[in-house]
Parts: structure tokens; sequence; C-alpha cells
């Protein structure tokens, strides 16, 4: 299971670019955050305190607004030029995310995976799309970058079902994202998978 929030892919500029990214509602709730902490150290500042110390409204105000930074730079996305033929990666977590320029000539494959996860509910199966990297001679026999997970779809199966049963919504995503990219695609939902991007 991934802790990372959830990528979405979405094409921008009249198909000109494929962008993965945390979905717009994430993005507000982010906005929403420092927001409302902003707001919080104002109250703090003005003495209408509500009933509460001014030191509360401050410190509370402030963990908000750290809380809504932190969850902005943690955030993790890919975006796809397909007329310049380049991709930029954003990869966090951290105050200082690491930002990456490369070919699309660098791009392996797009892999449609199945993880069994009964964690999450019972006869739960998470699929992912997962990015990878080509193994170049300069980065010496291994990926050019790590693993990227670009869009996931949890469902639950019922006993005795095929792991990819519920698959086809992701598949189909998965081939119109490789085509546009212009890269291989393949179908491995039919075996379980460990989760590509292990939590520890």
């Amino acid at each position: 299971m991934m802790l990372e929030t959830p990528l979405f892919g979405r094409f921008q500029g009249e198909g000109r670019r494929l962008v993965f990214a945390a979905p717009v509602v994430y993005h507000g709730l982010i906005r929403g955050t420092v927001g409302a902490g902003c707001l919080m150290i104002l109250i703090g500042l003005t003495g209408d305190n509500f009933g509460f110390s001014a030191t509360w409204w401050l410190l509370v105000g402030t963990l908000l607004v750290l809380a809504g930074v932190a969850a902005a730079y943690s955030l993790v996305s890919i975006s796809f030029d397909l007329k310049e033929k380049i991709y930029r990666r954003r990869q966090g977590p951290g105050l200082f995310p690491k930002l990456t320029v490369g070919s699309l000539s660098h791009l392996d494959a797009i892999v449609l995976i199945a993880e069994p996860n009964s964690r999450l509910m019972p006869g739960g199966i998470t699929y992912h799309l997962v990015l990878h990297w080509k193994v170049r001679p300069e980065t010496q026999g291994q990926p050019g970058e790590p693993l990227m997970v670009l869009q996931s779809d949890s469902r639950q199966l019922v006993p005795g079902q095929p792991l990819n049963i519920s698959a086809q919504q992701l598949l189909q995503l998965g081939l119109k994202y490789s085509q546009a990219i212009g890269v291989p695609f393949y179908d491995n939902s039919h075996f379980a998978s460990k989760c590509p991007i292990p939590i520890w």
C-alpha cells in the first residue's frame, strides 16, 4: 500500500500535454488549509478571540499554514510535452523536491499491475499504472529514474474472481497514455504484484 497522494492523468492544451498530478480538489484543500491558518493568525493578532486566547489562535493558525505548505511541497507530478518530446518530473517529499527533465526516448514502458490489498478492504485489489525508465550506460546499469505510479484504482473482488476482472478501466487508460507518449504498454494485471513503491 502506498502513502503518496494519488495521481490522475489528464490531457491539456488540445492534447499537446499529458499531466499526472493530484486532483484539483486536493489542491483546493491545501489552499483552504493555508487560508484557514492565515485567518486564525489574523484573529489572534486583532484581539477578537471568540473565547480563546490569542496564543491559541496564533499557534493553531501557524500549524495549519505549515501543514498546508508541507503538503504542497510533498506533491509529486509528471508532465509530458507531446510536441517537444520531453517530460518534467517533480519528486517529493520534502521542502526541496527533485525536479528532472528528460527525453521521452528515455522511457521504457507503462505496465499495469495488480496489488492484492486485503488491509484496505476484504478482497481488495489495487491496480497501478507504473512508468518504467530505460537502463542506459550513463546510469551505470540502473534505470534512469525510479519507478513512478501514474494512476491507481482500488476495487473489491469476490473470492475466486480473477485478479484482473476489474482492471478494464485502467487498462484502457494505460493504452491511451502509452500511445500518446509513444512507449510500449504491458498488462501484468493477471498475476499478483508487490506494491511498486513500498512504504519502507
